[in-house]
């Protein structure tokens, strides 16, 4: 293999289907090249993607123009000596194993660039957010090189050290599994009512699109107008058995089941003040 491409060391099986599959949807995917999983990933990723598998590390790692780490923290101490007696000064290393520092790849690889980065699984839709750390030594061009390799997955934002990388990390991963969860029941509920797959995705979609544009309303407060046309008692009994079933905090719980009806206005204000900004363009 001599020509160069975009090396994947993988192990965590989820982590590197989740990446492999966020870089290829927009990027061109015979420029990656995957290895270290298992043959069944390996060639469903391949048939998905239609990246390159191979078996071997030490064909991925001398000629890698850039190198992702997806591989669990507990093979650390195994595969970085091997990588690090393989790889090239000039390749930049984009580690996203949870835990590993900074300090311990640039222990490694003292004459690499390196980045540190968290990931959401939206990613697999190029549709996804991250948040990324640079070592010392990394230049203005490796953070130029990190942005237009990530821009592939979604929008991705640099942050000045470390620990406010794995906080954003950890919000990443704890917001969108109770998004999951939510959209599991939203899919649930449509067909329970009825509803076909396509006709399932498409209502969920609209909820989820519609609830994005106006919920989150600069310099507004929407949720507040339409909170008053939902706040009643069944729906606030609908609520808090959702929020039950989710796990989520006393004191939300405790908000909804206290419920208490929005006082009616005898006088409303000026209704431009109530117009809810619809954003159908967007």
């Amino acid at each position: 293999m001599a020509t160069m491409f975009k090396g994947i060391i993988g192990g965590n099986e989820f982590l590197t289907e989740v990446l492999v599959r966020g870089l290829t949807v927009h990027g061109p995917a015979d420029a990656y090249c995957v290895g270290h999983c298992t043959e069944q990933l390996g060639s469903r990723l391949y048939s998905r993607c239609k990246v390159r598998y191979v078996r071997n590390i030490t064909d991925i790692v001398p000629n890698s123009a850039v190198l992702f780490f997806t591989f669990d923290t507990e093979e650390a101490n195994t595969l970085l000596p091997k990588i690090a007696s393989k790889i090239q000064p000039w390749t930049l290393v984009i580690s996203l194993v949870r835990g590993l520092k900074l300090a311990t790849l640039e222990h490694f690889f003292p004459n690499n660039e390196i980045v540190r980065l968290a990931i959401n699984p939206s990613v697999i839709s190029g549709a996804g957010l991250g948040a990324y750390a640079v070592s010392k030594n990394a230049s203005a061009d490796a953070r130029s090189m990190a942005h237009i390799v990530l821009k592939e997955c979604g929008d991705v934002i640099a942050v000045d050290n470390e620990d406010e990388l794995e906080k954003i990390g950890n919000y990443l991963t704890a917001n969108t599994y109770f998004a999951y969860l939510i959209i599991r029941s939203m899919m649930k509920s449509a067909k329970q009512l009825g509803m076909d797959s396509k006709e399932t995705n498409f209502a969920v979609s609209k909820l989820l699109q519609g609830a994005t544009h106006t919920l989150i309303d600069e310099g507004y407060d929407t949720a507040d107008v339409i909170s008053r046309g939902l706040n009643d008692e069944h729906v606030a009994g609908i609520a808090g058995h959702l929020v039950k079933s989710f796990g989520i905090t006393d004191d939300v719980i405790q908000s909804i089941e206290k419920f208490e009806p929005h006082p009616k206005e005898k006088s409303p204000d000026d209704p431009e003040n109530y117009k809810i900004h619809y954003r159908w363009s967007r």
